[in-house]
């Protein structure tokens, strides 16, 4: 338990010191992007590639991805019960506020370095997840809001997937597990070095990005959506943890994939579909000090 508040602890420092600097003139929002290259590029893709090296691939991991794109659809179907009064912007807002995680930024940065045995469960309700952040979220959000987007063809849709650098990395470790074929120590030896830096550059990364100014009206609007994000969010994860008939390490796994952040690609459909960059922006970034805390309380009750 001492562990686990120390890791929260050391990533809220990170988070803090990030911010300090981007105050202070050091380094600017704009330098995240940077480090968010190398992340999503170099870091992660080899923190996927230790975490899934010689799993031995059963059923569980296909629950997990059917559970990934089954959590988005549910959760973005129940947040097109509010605000149904409001504008197209803001109802669109609320849904792809509620399905969407951030898993990759922000879970496996947190749970690597005490528990590396989780990275291929959730890894693989990534690949749910990015299912849905990468074509089907805007697709439901559409038919909910009856919209008609000119989109492109569902095959250019799956290609579009594999631009992400770390879905491609969970597909070929998946198909290699599949096999029967694990990468060589003579490679992971190297890979472990870049994969050791994942958690410090993502956590440095939303420090850059954080942003906490914001007027009355867009914090009670954020407020207002954070409130009901965790409302749905919790409940599911409780009633998974308690219910579903799966290993102890697996339901601890959906419980903190359930408590992760907004996915940034979830921010960027808001921001596609007619929302206010600022305000969008700090709605993420709230959202990851609120997992945090409550990824860390999760865990201390768990174990």
């Amino acid at each position: 338990m001492l562990a686990i508040f120390l890791q929260s602890l050391s990533f809220l420092l990170v988070v803090l010191v990030a911010y300090s600097f981007k105050k202070a003139g050091i380094l600017r929002s704009t330098d995240g992007t940077i480090i968010q290259k190398i992340v999503l590029n170099l870091t992660l893709p080899a923190t996927i590639i230790i975490g899934f090296n010689a799993v031995e691939v059963d059923v569980l991991l296909f629950i997990m991805i059917g559970l990934g794109l089954l959590c988005n659809i549910g959760l973005i179907l129940a947040g097109s019960l509010f605000w149904r009064k409001k504008s197209f912007e803001e109802r669109s807002m609320m849904m792809f506020s509620q399905g969407g995680f951030n898993i990759g930024n922000f879970t496996i940065p947190f749970v690597q370095g005490f528990f590396p045995a989780a990275i291929p469960f959730i890894g693989s309700f990534d690949m749910g997840n990015a299912l849905m952040l990468f074509g089907g979220s805007p697709i439901v959000v559409d038919r909910l809001l009856g919209q008609e987007r000119e989109e492109s063809s569902y095959i250019k849709r799956a290609l579009r997937l594999f631009r992400s650098p770390a879905f491609t990395t969970y597909v070929i470790m998946l198909l290699l597990a599949l096999v029967g074929l694990t990468v060589p120590t003579s490679i992971t030896s190297v890979v472990e070095l870049f994969a050791s830096g994942n958690a410090f550059l993502s956590m440095f990364m939303v420090g850059l990005y954080l942003e906490i100014n914001m007027d009355r009206a867009s914090l009670k609007k954020i407020t207002h959506v954070l409130a009901v994000r965790y409302t749905l969010a919790i409940p599911v994860a409780v009633l998974f943890y308690l219910f579903l008939p799966l290993p102890e390490l697996v339901k601890m796994s959906l419980v903190l994939v359930l408590l992760a952040p907004i996915g940034t690609v979830a921010t960027i459909n808001m921001i596609v579909y007619g929302n206010q960059r600022s305000t969008s922006s700090f709605l993420s970034s709230i959202s990851m000090i609120v997992s945090l805390v409550l990824m860390t309380l999760a865990l201390t009750f768990i174990i």
